[in-house]
């Protein structure tokens, strides 16, 4: 696949652009790696200065959805990268590009030494302003956070992105819900438009790929799995992967491929979760996405809660030992408790009853045990 890889803010000299909403006839398809994978559908309001947005700016309508890569920083980015409060930018060039955007943001964070992104006054500092996109052509590589509402159930709709629609990143925001997604980003659910029926959708989501991995859903009417995303692209396992060091530690990555797994991999293989459960959402408050563990099953009954039985002349579970018949010709002798056996202890009201019945039932279990033993005998 060629590809022509600008570096990431030349589009702040190049004129506004309308946006395209891509197509795909037959899904899965691969989606931009840079460039239009679908387009907005509702405004917002910037909350913060960001670049050429004022805080209290209006992001129009028909604005660009791109996947989640950068594309580069190089010298002609060093006024921007100062401006990020880094002293030295050749710590951040990166001709290359291929990295999400909070990838990008975590390896200047470490190499610059700064709390990247943060917010100064009513400035925010970072390489995406806070509602997720950036530069005077402006497009999303995340979040759509001032395009849509976080109240009530099931996120409002943000844009189109080739077929089908794109929301919010909650399944039920009363609910603390978040949305099992495949390796596109999407899934199939109920939506604020659908009347109840279940269709297929995506989701903007805080980890890669922000927006979408591929176009859905796959070939057979499903969810699309990691290693078919991958499939649509050279670019995934092309052997161009690179070690990125962050404060968390050193990330191996595999650059402009859009497809992560379970662990937000993307040279990982652990199949996200969304394939292997029927249900479409988790719980918010769980720090891993995860399918519900399966019922419990009803444990069998105990062997301690099956009826007494009747001991045999050699058990060594009776309550109480059998004593010795004093000889072998004498009649069967009545049982008298062993000397050893414990008398019950005294209580008050009906404990008395219960423990006096406890100590003959352990005689009358005694005598029987006896009785089986004379006639063995005899």
């Amino acid at each position: 696949m060629t590809m022509v890889v600008l570096p990431l803010m030349l589009c702040l000299h190049l004129a506004a652009a309308a946006c395209t909403n891509p197509t795909c006839s037959s899904p899965p398809c691969a989606a931009a790696l840079l460039g239009d994978v679908g387009c907005t559908t509702v405004s917002g309001t910037e909350t913060l200065k960001h670049e050429l947005v004022a805080a209290g700016g209006t992001i129009s309508s028909n604005a660009h959805i791109y996947g989640p890569f950068e594309a580069g920083f190089t010298s002609k980015q060093d006024s921007i990268i100062k401006n990020w409060g880094c002293s030295t930018p050749s710590v951040v060039y990166d001709a290359d590009g291929g990295k999400d955007i909070n990838v990008a943001e975590k390896f200047v964070a470490h190499a610059c030494n700064i709390q990247f992104p943060r917010t100064v006054g009513t400035e925010y500092i970072g390489v995406v302003g806070p509602c997720g996109g950036h530069t005077g052509d402006y497009h999303f590589h995340r979040s759509f956070s001032c395009l849509y509402s976080e109240a009530g159930g099931h996120s409002s709709k943000v844009g189109d992105v080739a077929s089908y629609s794109m929301y919010g990143k909650w399944e039920d925001f009363a609910g603390n819900k978040l949305p099992f997604l495949d390796a596109c980003g999407g899934h199939f659910g109920p939506t604020p438009e659908s009347s109840g029926a279940n269709v297929y959708h995506y989701h903007a989501q805080d980890r890669a790929p922000l927006t979408i991995g591929c176009h859905g859903p796959s070939a057979s009417g499903g969810l699309v799995g990691i290693s078919q995303c991958r499939a649509l692209y050279t670019e995934c396992g092309d052997g161009d992967q690179k070690t990125i060091e962050t404060a968390d530690g050193s990330v191996t990555y595999d650059l402009f491929c859009p497809c992560y797994d379970a662990d937000g991999s993307n040279v990982g293989t652990k199949e996200l979760p969304a394939l292997s459960t029927s249900e479409i959402s988790y719980d918010a408050s769980g720090s891993t996405p995860s399918p519900s563990s399966s019922p419990t099953p009803v444990p069998s009954p105990s062997a301690s809660s099956s009826p007494t039985p009747v001991p045999t002349p050699s058990s060594s579970s009776s309550p109480t030992p059998a004593p010795s018949p004093s000889a072998p010709s004498s009649p069967t002798p009545s049982p008298s408790p062993s000397p050893s056996a414990p008398s019950p202890t005294p209580t008050s009201g009906g404990k008395v009853d219960a423990a006096v019945r406890a100590y003959l039932g352990n005689i009358q279990i005694t005598s029987v045990a006896l009785m089986l033993l004379l006639r063995l005998l005899y």
